[in-house]
């Protein structure tokens, strides 16, 4: 009877004794099962360790053992100085004898990961007991408990840190392609070909090769900066030196320099008799665009002319470097006697002509009907250069004749309409009437023209016949009494 009891008894301290863990493990979970800072699931453990045990002083260390340097460190009782202690005993090599230095009755051992290790150390307990076989095993479980939860936070906090770095990686990305967008609108285009070609050490020092080269500036821009203002002298370079570029890009043209009236592009081609033909044709089409303009903002601004003169050879292309004591300068151009040939041979084009070398003449061919202005001696060039004429109506005749036949110049002949026309500004609009309209281009009726604006682009709804709207982009190009003159996107359904 008394063994019974006896082995009852036992029974009965084996259970408490497994309540007891459980009971201390489920507290663990609850606590800091849930949290994903090491320093929060530390110190918590800490608290709850020092409790169940019953301990005035405890500690929990995690060390970097790879750099020997004490990653994360909670203590409870210790004197002030511990943590230097523990830092001298890691730098000279974990885990040491940290159990005699800081005079621990138990230290229990756990690892994070292969470069991350740690360990629980308790003084002791408040009631002088020693530490039993079964704190031991409950300690160790807790041990791993904390290990896998400083697992999970250390992995959370390197999720949290690479997003962090993914974020400011792709912030100073998106500063980098806005720098090279906003940088794209000043370089030109064959820079940011060698570039890309090669960012770290692309190649800009100055080679000969062979190209053309266009110039253009403004007729009297000097009389023209003196009788308006600076915002109106700019809206005027602005209007027409963009229509300029539409024909110099689609001909493969690069603008290499602009100078208030002026701009120099280059031309180049594997093929000399391209580039040549591709800055010719550029150079009409600045002429054509500028007819087609003085047509559009007639009442808007005074009808203005270009030089513009085409010259073919070889030059030497690359930057030139201008470097003081401040800093350094580079201007990424053509140079050489072809560049000023050019620069000359604008200056005797008038009224709307291009002016071209002999050079270029000889590589375009039969096409281009131009007439020879004989030699002619040129500023700053030793020797008079042969020059030749060509004219937007010797190009394209058919095209000149109805172009200068219309009593507006106009590219497409407007006949009169009546439609309901609603124009769209943001989420507002209003109806008007259109006048007259061509392929590309409508009037609408004066009343529009208090609430448009030149150079912005709208919104339209065409009513044609009770079908449904026809809808289209237009830019207003001019406002004057007669109504809104606007270039349409869409070619407009004039059958």
């Amino acid at each position: 009877m008394k063994k019974r009891l006896q082995e009852a008894a036992r029974a009965q301290q084996e259970l408490e004794k497994r309540m007891f863990h459980l009971k201390a493990l489920y507290d663990v979970s609850r606590e800091i099962g849930f949290l994903i800072d090491t320093q929060a699931i530390m110190k918590n453990l800490l608290m709850m360790v020092v409790g169940t045990f019953g301990v005035e002083c405890g500690l929990i260390l995690l060390v970097d053992v790879r750099e020997k340097r004490i990653a994360a460190v909670t203590q409870r009782g210790f004197e002030d100085g511990t943590e230097a202690t523990l830092s001298q005993a890691v730098e000279a090599g974990f885990p040491a004898d940290l159990q005699a230095m800081l005079n621990l009755e138990v230290w229990i051992p756990f690892d994070v990961s292969e470069h991350l290790k740690g360990g629980i150390g308790l003084g002791e307990k408040l009631t002088g007991d020693p530490y039993t076989p079964d704190d031991s095993e409950l300690l160790v479980t807790l041990a791993n408990q904390a290990a896998i939860a400083i697992k999970n936070a250390t992995a959370h906090e390197e999720v949290v840190r690479y997003a962090a770095e993914l974020a400011t990686s792709l912030r100073r990305i998106q500063i980098l392609e806005s720098m090279k967008a906003n940088l794209a609108k000043f370089v030109p285009r064959a820079v940011q070909a060698l570039i890309e070609e090669s960012p770290e050490a692309p190649s800009l020092d100055k080679r000969e090769a062979d190209l053309s080269v266009l110039f253009a500036d403004i007729t009297g821009y000097t009389r023209l900066s003196a009788q308006m203002d600076l915002d109106r002298v700019n809206q005027l370079v602005e209007i027409y030196f963009g229509a300029f570029l539409d024909e110099i890009l689609k001909l493969g043209g690069d603008v290499n320099e602009t100078a208030g009236d002026g701009l120099m592009v280059i031309f180049r081609d594997q093929d000399p008799r391209r580039h040549a033909t591709a800055a010719v044709l550029a150079a009409l089409g600045i002429q054509r665009r500028t007819r087609e303009t003085n047509a559009t903002l007639e009442g808007y601004f005074e009808p203005i002319a270009m030089h513009v003169g085409v010259n073919s050879g070889i030059a030497a292309v690359g930057a030139t470097k201008i470097e003081g004591v401040a800093g350094t300068r580079w201007t990424y151009t053509a140079s050489g006697p072809t560049t000023n040939v050019a620069a000359r041979l604008a200056a005797l084009g008038e009224d709307g002509s291009v002016v071209i070398s002999e050079e270029t003449r000889q590589r375009l061919g039969g096409e281009f009907d131009a007439d020879d202005m004989g030699f002619k001696s040129l500023k700053n060039i030793a020797q008079p250069v042969r020059a030749y004429r060509l004219t937007v109506e010797q190009r394209e005749p058919a095209a000149a004749r109805v172009f200068v036949g219309l009593p507006e110049r106009r590219r497409h002949a407007r006949r009169s309409v009546s439609w309901p026309v609603r124009v769209w500004i943001g989420e507002d609009s209003f109806d008007v009437h259109a006048v007259d309209a061509s392929l590309h281009g409508i009037c609408l009726a004066a009343p529009a023209k208090d609430l448009l604006k030149v150079g912005a682009s709208y919104r339209l709804e065409i009513l044609l016949d009770g079908d449904r709207p026809f809808p289209c982009t237009a830019e207003v190009r001019n406002l004057s009494d007669r109504g809104v003159g606007m270039e349409t996107t869409e070619p407009l359904p004039l059958s």
